[in-house]
């Protein structure tokens, strides 16, 4: 990483796979600030202005734009140009109506899916982990970096926290009031979201758990075939269909 123009930036040619970043933009580019998402599986949204929507050219209109909240992320205007937008992420552009959510494809590691202003209103969020705070309440830390707390009556009878880790939220954006929970169980619908087979969805058909999440795995069907993953790259997107528009396939 350097510093160029004031900016923390780095050369194009270590750029993740994901960034298909074309020579006219030069030896530099800028890197995704920290955030919730890892730095090589995100998208800054200068470069999502620039060079995937194609809104503009150059930097200069689309720092611009950026700088008068012309973008909003999970429904928060963003003024960041390096802000990082990674996995199931809502992009909204109101002032042309367009809206986006960040999915895992084998093509590109993470496209931009259009989806409807009515499914812009909510996102996927699967739990990675929970911890017990005092009075015994339950927070739920979610694969965003956001945290939700669950308030329990009686600590020694917890009936309000039905979660566990791997389960995904269907939650309203901004609010993040939780809409639906998606368990983690054979049956449900799923989609991989690292890995060689980043991108396929399918039905999980048997989940074999060994010490270790790096150990355990996941067999999901696509399409009459099995693919076996990490159980850490498996995200559950629906029980008997998907909660998500998900993009055609080729």
């Amino acid at each position: 990483m350097a510093r160029h123009g004031g900016q923390k930036v780095q050369k194009r040619l270590n750029t993740p796979k994901h960034l298909q970043i074309k020579r006219k933009h030069g030896k530099f580019f800028v890197k995704a600030s920290s955030g919730p998402h890892p730095s090589r599986f995100c998208l800054p949204l200068l470069y999502i202005a620039r060079d995937v929507l194609n809104i503009v050219d150059v930097n200069r209109e689309a720092k611009k734009l950026i700088g008068l909240g012309y973008f909003k992320v999970d429904g928060k205007i963003v003024r960041d140009k390096a802000h990082p937008v990674g996995l199931m992420d809502v992009l909204s552009i109101e002032n042309i109506k367009k809206y986006y959510r960040i999915l895992p494809d084998s093509h590109h590691g993470l496209i931009l899916h259009e989806i409807s202003e009515e499914n812009s209103n909510f996102k996927l969020c699967r739990i990675n982990q929970k911890t017990t705070i005092k009075g015994g309440h339950v927070q739920l830390n979610l694969y965003d970096g956001r945290n939700i707390l669950i308030k329990v009556k009686d600590p020694k009878n917890p009936k309000e926290d039905v979660y566990s880790r791997m389960d995904v939220l269907k939650i309203n954006v901004p609010e993040q009031d939780i809409l639906k929970s998606l368990a983690f169980k054979e049956g449900s619908q799923a989609i991989i979201i690292k890995g060689k087979n980043i991108g396929q969805v399918g039905k999980i058909k048997a989940i074999t758990k060994k010490f270790g999440p790096k150990a355990s795995t996941v067999s999901i069907e696509h399409d009459g075939e099995h693919t076996e993953t990490l159980y850490d790259y498996t995200f559950i997107i629906g029980e008997d269909q998907p909660e998500i528009n998900l993009p055609e396939i080729k």
